[in-house]
């Protein structure tokens, strides 16, 4: 069974992730979420896509900030690791996304709960395809150090594996704030989405699986609305129940193919 040493990845030991105050925890918490939603003000309300990216570049530089001034080293403390098997996790996640995530689609069309509008022209699509791709990586790893990075480094030892991980959906389901009054439909799916990133960190203690099972889901929510201009039906059960049941599957496939970098008892001693 293939495990992962951690020592020189996680770069936060355990003496210091109890040690951490509570005012200290939340005031890290609050310059990174107020950094990443300074861009999703600037995205939303402006529609300035420069000050949008940029303040989620800028979550980078914050978050290794405040694992400094809170005592680790960087950001390897928030999962960050860029240690030997980063390439193969991200590029794991991102496959794995991408197909369920696209079959997710295909579902939702065949079964005529969405329709595709115009067919674009294939060097729009590709272009297009190629545009918000490159647009959706930073905004998806901004939001993983937010609500799955920076909680696991302060406590993943103070709290139980599911309790992290169900703990960590909650705080992503409250992080879409402009989301909450969308029904109830809204906000299972999206915990159910917290919970199905969540797993992989958790069990890899490295964010590079999440970030790109994250990037997918976005680059295939993109495509799909803003070059297919997929529009929802009328329905009597809602699209997005569809989606929800298709990121339970995702949950599970993560679960199954994350379980087997659980590290050894020793070496969790280590971290």
């Amino acid at each position: 069974m293939e495990k992962t040493v951690l020592l020189d990845r996680m770069e936060h030991p355990s003496s210091t992730t109890q040690a951490t105050s509570w005012w200290s925890i939340l005031a890290g918490f609050l310059l990174i979420a107020l950094t990443y939603h300074g861009g999703e003000y600037a995205m939303r309300f402006h529609q300035h896509v420069p000050l949008f990216l940029g303040c989620m570049l800028a979550v980078i530089p914050v978050a290794n900030l405040v694992a400094k001034w809170q005592g680790f080293k960087g950001l390897g403390a928030w999962g960050l690791c860029f240690d030997k098997p980063y390439a193969k996790l991200f590029l794991k996640g991102l496959a794995i996304g991408l197909v369920v995530y696209a079959v997710a689609l295909w579902a939702r069309l065949w079964l005529g709960f969405e329709i595709l509008g115009p067919k674009p022209d294939t060097n729009v699509l590709i272009t297009q395809t190629l545009i918000f791709a490159a647009g959706t990586f930073l905004p998806s790893l901004a939001e993983d150090i937010l609500t799955r990075g920076y909680l696991f480094g302060h406590f993943h030892k103070r709290m139980g594996t599911w309790a992290l991980i169900l703990f960590s959906a909650a705080i992503y389901v409250l992080n879409h704030v402009y989301a909450l009054t969308a029904g109830p439909e809204t906000l299972v799916y999206l915990f159910v989405l917290g919970v199905m990133l969540a797993i992989p960190l958790l069990y890899t203690r490295n964010i590079w699986y999440t970030v790109g099972v994250h990037w997918a889901g976005n680059i295939i929510y993109r495509v799909s609305n803003d070059v297919l201009s997929v529009r929802t039906m009328e329905s009597p059960y809602p699209a997005m129940w569809t989606l929800t049941g298709f990121v339970l599957i995702l949950a599970v496939i993560n679960y199954i193919v994350t379980r087997k970098f659980i590290p050894s008892e020793k070496e969790q001693a280590l971290t």
